[in-house]
C-alpha cells in the first residue's frame, strides 16, 4: 500500500466520521419536532434516541453535543432553556456511564437519574410548572429512554459499523 492509498483511506474515514457526528447532531433537532401522542394524551418523543445514539457512538463530546442540538427547538419553542442544559447532562452522563459499564440500558437509566433532580428542580422552580405535569412527563422520559435504549440495545453493532 503507498503513502497516498493510506492518505486517501484516511481522509475518507475522516470524512465518513464527519458526516455520521453531523447527522448525529441534525438528527436530534428533526426528532425533537416528532412526538407521537397516546393513551390519553401523553407524548413519546423520539430525539434521546439520537442523543443516545451518540453518545454511545461519539462517546461524552457526542452526547453533549447531541443533547444540546435535540433541545434548542424544544426549548426556544417552550421558553425553557433549562431543557438544553438537562439534555446536555442526558447525552454526556450516557456516555461516561457506557464507557464504564459497557451496558446500554442501565447507562441511560443512571444517566436519566442523574439528569432526572435537574429537570424536576428547573420545572417547578424556575418555569413554575404543576408538579402533576412533571410527575407525568418523568414517566413518558422514563418509558421513553427505556424503549430507545433497549431498540438500540439491539442494533448498536450495525450501527457503528455503518456509521464510524
Amino acid at each position: 500500500m503507498t503513502n497516498s492509498s493510506i492518505a486517501a483511506n484516511a481522509v475518507k474515514s475522516y470524512r465518513r466520521v464527519a458526516i455520521a457526528f453531523a447527522l448525529l447532531v441534525v438528527l436530534p433537532c428533526l426528532l425533537s419536532l416528532i412526538n407521537l401522542t397516546f393513551a390519553q394524551s401523553w407524548k413519546i418523543h423520539f430525539f434521546p434516541a439520537a442523543i443516545i445514539m451518540a453518545a454511545l457512538i461519539f462517546g461524552a463530546a457526542g452526547g453533549l453535543v447531541a443533547g444540546i442540538a435535540g433541545s434548542a427547538y424544544s426549548a426556544l419553542l417552550l421558553g425553557n432553556p433549562y431543557l438544553i442544559v438537562g439534555n446536555a447532562l442526558f447525552g454526556l452522563l450516557t456516555a461516561v456511564f457506557y464507557k464504564k459499564t459497557n451496558k446500554i440500558i442501565p447507562s441511560v437509566l443512571l444517566a436519566f437519574a442523574c439528569e432526572l433532580p435537574w429537570l424536576i428542580i428547573t420545572d417547578y422552580y424556575l418555569v413554575n410548572l404543576p408538579a402533576i405535569f412533571i410527575a407525568r412527563l418523568v414517566v413518558v422520559l422514563f418509558l421513553a429512554n427505556v424503549f430507545w435504549a433497549a431498540l438500540i440495545n439491539l442494533s448498536i453493532k450495525p450501527l457503528r459499523k455503518l456509521l464510524c
